[in-house]
């Protein structure tokens, strides 16, 4: 019981120091959990194995972090998660799509949103399970309902294609777009914009589409970085700009995208 109760003052006091914006702190933070692990607090093993993921008071590592995710897994439903994660991505492990869909639904079903939304995206893609999409639909809506506001813009998605058989319905789309736009997210941004521009579940509206496309290619999001070259070329919602036209088709470039290298290879 001494045990329990001195574990839990050293995962306290090392998630305090973590929070904290100097790496000495995070570095004191980092040892306070090692405290803790070594008296078998497993939300510690599954704290130091994010410090590992993401660099936080100790070196960054992917194996180390999966080991630490591997230990917690059972009794941390967050670390069952990560677990996944290191699973379908190959991180610190062989990747193998079936342990990372077991591993999320396992998370899942414990009410973990991030792993319900994960295991949505496995059953819309048919990854390590049979593309199944309302099966898709009911795990993205139970994370939306604990506020996981990545999923809406899933759904709508499915909404906008009609994908597997649920009917097309392009106002619910949009709203599903305005619902995740609550989190700032490149995505969603892009698809008000599209939505906008085309007139799909709202009034066509070209000023407004600018405006959301601006928003996108402020966090890098190079398809509207690609639309707002057009429409400055064009004066499509906004005033003709060849320079900002010019300006957004190489930013376009640069972050990749292929219709904006071709136009300037001149393969178009």
């Amino acid at each position: 019981m001494e045990n329990e109760s001195t574990a839990e003052k050293l995962l306290n006091e090392g998630l305090e120091l973590l929070s904290s914006e100097k790496p000495q702190k995070q570095k004191k933070g980092f040892y306070s959990l090692r405290g803790a692990t070594a008296l078998g607090h497993m939300k510690a093993f599954y704290y130091e194995g994010v410090c590992y993921k993401e660099g936080l008071g100790i070196y960054q590592s992917d194996e180390q972090a999966f080991e630490r995710f591997l230990v917690a897994a059972d009794e941390v439903p967050e670390a069952k998660y990560e677990l996944g994660l290191c699973y379908i991505h190959g991180m610190g492990t062989e990747q193998d799509i079936d342990k990372a869909v077991a591993c999320f639904s396992d998370a899942a079903q414990r009410g973990v949103p991030e792993a319900q939304y994960e295991l949505g995206v496995c059953y819309r893609r048919g990854e390590g399970v049979e593309q199944d999409i309302k099966v898709a639909l009911y795990w993205y809506e139970k994370a939306t309902s604990q506020g996981y506001l990545r999923a809406y813009h899933n759904i709508g998605i499915v909404y906008q294609h009609g994908l597997g058989g649920i009917p097309t319905d392009y106002n619910k789309a949009f709203n599903y777009f305005l619902k995740a736009a609550n989190e700032e997210s490149t995505e969603p941004y892009f698809c008000i914009g599209n939505c906008y521009l085309n007139g799909l579940g709202v009034e066509k509206n070209e000023k407004e589409a600018a405006r959301w496309f601006q928003k996108a290619a402020e966090l890098g999001e190079p398809d509207s970085m690609f639309h707002l070259a057009w429409m400055y070329q064009e004066g499509v919602g906004v005033e003709r700009n060849s320079e900002l036209s010019t300006e957004y088709l190489y930013k376009a470039a640069e972050a990749g995208w292929e219709p904006a290298i071709r136009i300037i290879k001149g393969e178009n």
